[in-house]
């Protein structure tokens, strides 16, 4: 926080435009919070420039639609960006560098990405062996990152603890714990929070491949 006045001395050339914190992005939608975490749906369409905004927190982006791109820093030029892939996962952490910048949708089609900001340890994390049909991303101090692949009535244990489950393609799943079942339809882009230690199994009820991102927060 204590570098949040460098980035708001804008240079001249944006000095009479508005810097605003991200939840105040018209298109950076924020969905869920907690204490230890903020989700946006991030959906720009083809033509669209975001104003000027920070990010403070470090956060798990997941993207879910592709287009080409144009991101600028504060005081630096644009730079032109090709379109992402589908279900491509990144950590950035804003916390040790915060940022402002602008991003624009330079292309023919929707671009849309979810942040998973992550505001506070949860505290408890075990690391536990990955299942058939899940593959490590990213796993620091801060988070552990890992792809979901799974089939038609296939299932696989979710590590415990806080974690967000992010869909990148739409499917029907049914979460088992000690407790109730629940089942939930997701599209790309929905999320599902969990904060229990308790094992949860997921399991795949639909009819195509699930593929997913699950964020734990350590």
């Amino acid at each position: 926080m204590l570098l949040l006045p460098a980035l708001l001395a804008a240079p001249p050339v944006v000095a009479q435009e508005a810097i605003v914190p991200i939840e105040q992005e018209p298109r950076h939608v924020m969905k869920f919070q907690n204490r230890h975490v903020r989700f946006f749906d991030v959906q720009l369409p083809p033509g669209y420039q975001a104003v000027w905004h920070t990010h403070l927190h470090a956060g798990v982006f997941v993207n879910i639609e592709p287009s080409e791109t144009t991101a600028q820093d504060l005081g630096a030029a644009p730079v032109a960006r090709p379109p992402r892939i589908i279900g491509e996962t990144y950590f950035i952490d804003y916390t040790a560098k915060p940022k402002a910048h602008r991003v624009s949708n330079s292309g023919s089609a929707p671009y849309r990405v979810t942040d998973t900001e992550i505001h506070m340890a949860c505290g408890g994390f075990k690391p536990m062996p990955d299942g058939e049909g899940q593959t490590l991303i990213v796993e620091n101090d801060r988070v552990r990152v890992t792809r979901l692949m799974i089939g038609p009535g296939e299932s696989i244990p979710l590590h415990p603890s806080c974690g967000m489950l992010v869909a990148v393609t739409e499917g029907q799943i049914r979460l088992r714990t000690a407790g109730p079942e629940e089942s939930l339809a997701m599209a790309p882009a929905d999320f599902k929070w969990r904060d229990s230690f308790l094992p949860l199994v997921l399991v795949n009820v639909g009819q195509t491949v699930l593929h997913a991102v699950d964020i734990v927060v350590k």
